[in-house]
């Protein structure tokens, strides 16, 4: 094989390999696809907790908001997936699932937060 072979064939992979990464979901997105909104949030934590490194749950005086997040540890850095659930018939069931910048979620959730879980 020619070095010019070879080239081509490192450029290809590098290509594919950058097609691949973009064309993968988003935690949200796959949140969404994975636990549909009318989830029992007991079914919903079963199953993003097989992807999440790590669950919160938030509660607040009515509803509960749990976090999951997913990819890089680092506090500035993670991506967080927010399951809303409230209380229908005595079962909570997801009504919401969103996402925050991490700016924004340090601020939202910083009570609720254990730190330690993440990397500095």
């Amino acid at each position: 094989m020619s070095r010019g072979q070879i080239y081509k064939l490192l450029l290809i992979s590098v290509a594919l390999l950058i097609l691949v990464t973009a064309c993968r979901p988003s935690p949200l997105e796959e949140a969404r696809e994975l636990v549909p909104i009318g989830t029992p949030r007991d079914d919903a934590i079963r199953i993003l907790s097989e992807t999440a490194w790590y669950h919160q749950p938030c509660p607040n005086v009515i509803t509960i908001d749990d976090l999951f997040f997913f990819g890089s540890r680092k506090y500035d850095k993670a991506d967080v997936v927010i399951v809303r659930s409230e209380p229908v018939e005595e079962v909570f069931i997801l009504y919401d699932i969103s996402s925050f910048e991490p700016y924004a979620w340090h601020a939202a959730y910083r009570d609720c937060i254990q730190r330690h879980m993440f990397e500095d």
